[in-house]
């Protein structure tokens, strides 16, 4: 695509070319569907236009589709403005696009690496009674309750104490066969907590 493309495909250009035909039209009325035609455009840019002309009290929606010119006649500085402004929100949205881009991508390698990570090391991933003991213990000093579950992928867990206590709910992502959670939850109450496990699809 050469730059003379470029340019014409330009936002700024499309708008110099939609308000030059709205202020030929009759009364200053525009069809957003005609003027899409004329311009050979999609109809969303179109909005793109509208929406900012709008916004800086340059037009006004009149009925559905419909557009009219209510700016003054010494329109140049006010589409300089809106260039300047349409160049800026278009900046903006593509570096969030790229910063969107940069994330997921790091979010990705990071699920993949914990993935590995369970693989590889899947058969170490275990706790002794001992270990669980030791923490019992733990738990029981700092007056929490205690809750191992062994429960499918993809399980909801919702813990439910009284009425003092909000309902806390877990739900296990990793792409793992099974999975226990295990879930403290401060219970100064001493009354018995009440879990509920609910599978995916049911």
């Amino acid at each position: 695509m050469t730059s003379t493309c470029r340019y014409d495909s330009s936002l700024g250009l499309l708008t110099k070319k939609f308000i030059a035909l709205l202020r030929s039209s009759a009364h200053g009325d525009l069809d957003l569907n005609c003027a899409a035609s004329q311009l050979k455009v999609q109809k969303r840019r179109i909005y793109d236009i509208t929406n900012v002309l709008e916004g800086i009290q340059l037009i006004e929606k009149n009925s559905k589709n419909h557009v009219q010119w209510i700016g003054n006649m010494q329109d140049t500085c006010e589409i300089t403005k809106l260039q300047q402004r349409l160049q800026s929100l278009k900046n903006q949205n593509q570096s969030l696009e790229k910063e969107y881009k940069q994330l997921n991508g790091i979010k990705q390698q990071v699920d993949l690496d914990i993935e590995r990570v369970l693989m590889s090391n899947g058969s170490d991933c275990y706790l002794t009674l001992d270990d669980l003991t030791r923490f019992e213990l733990m738990i029981n000093a700092e007056r929490e309750s205690f809750v191992v579950v062994n429960a499918p992928y993809d399980t909801d867990i919702e813990v439910h104490t009284n009425d003092y206590y909000p309902t806390k709910k877990l739900t296990d992502k990793k792409k793992i066969t099974k999975t226990k959670c295990y879930i403290r939850v401060s219970d100064c109450s001493k009354q018995h907590l009440r879990v509920s496990l609910k599978q995916k699809g049911y």
